[in-house]
């Protein structure tokens, strides 16, 4: 079974959760801190984040489609779901490099997860 945990944490707290990450015995869980954390990989970070937030808007599990999932009748995404994207993906944006805009208008016009992640993409 999945949990999702959500954090905020001040950057006094983030050192100890990074030496934390360190001592981990599960290496799939020092990888996620570390992907989450450092953003090291911005592709595999990218993709995580743009997964999960699909996941929210639709109400599907993450392992529930892959980057050819239609939105629209795989994930039952319709225009206002779509729409409501901009959000998640500009702030998966900012995190990587403030600065460039997502559009609503890309979001209306997005077909397939992959179409998400090329968006997300082409702003950093």
């Amino acid at each position: 079974m999945k949990h999702n945990i959500h954090l905020s944490v001040s950057e006094q707290d983030l050192d100890k959760l990074k030496d934390f990450a360190n001592s981990v015995a599960s290496e799939e869980l020092k990888a996620l801190i570390n992907l989450l954390i450092n953003k090291e990989n911005s592709e595999d970070y990218i993709r995580y984040h743009v997964y999960l937030a699909l996941s929210d808007i639709s109400g599907f599990d993450t392992d529930a489609f892959n980057d050819k999932s239609d939105l629209k009748f795989d994930l039952g995404l319709g225009l206002y779901h779509k729409r409501a994207l901009k959000n998640y993906f500009q702030k998966i944006v900012d995190d990587l490099k403030p600065g460039k805009a997502v559009l609503v208008s890309e979001c209306e016009a997005l077909k397939k997860v992959g179409d998400c992640l090329t968006l997300v993409k082409s702003k950093v």
